[in-house]
């Protein structure tokens, strides 16, 4: 070989070895930016997940005040239906209503 093709050999190789550097270059370039985009995505998601919680446990809170509230309220209705059956079970045995046998 002369030094004419080797010059030419050497020429073809290292411009084969930048068009390959230049595309691993382009595709790092591309995985970086995805990175940072995932890692904003996932802080905002995170935030979201966050936001979600705290209204679930809102929403669990105020179920539980609403429960409580409609048992309470429902105590006191059953006492008195229980007060009134128990004065309906007095006079009736006392005779003081006309009730037909």
């Amino acid at each position: 070989m002369n030094a004419e093709t080797l010059t030419l050999l050497i020429a073809v190789a290292g411009a084969v070895i930048l068009i390959c550097f230049t595309i691993i270059g382009f595709f790092m370039s591309k995985v970086i930016s995805d990175v940072k985009d995932n890692t904003g995505n996932i802080g905002e998601n995170k935030g979201r997940i966050d936001l979600v919680k705290q209204q679930q446990q809102n929403d669990v809170k105020r179920i539980e005040e609403r429960t409580e509230l409609e048992i309470q309220t429902m105590s006191k209705k059953i006492g008195e239906l229980s007060s009134s059956i128990d004065l309906f079970v007095k006079a009736a045995i006392g005779g003081d209503l006309n009730i037909k046998k």
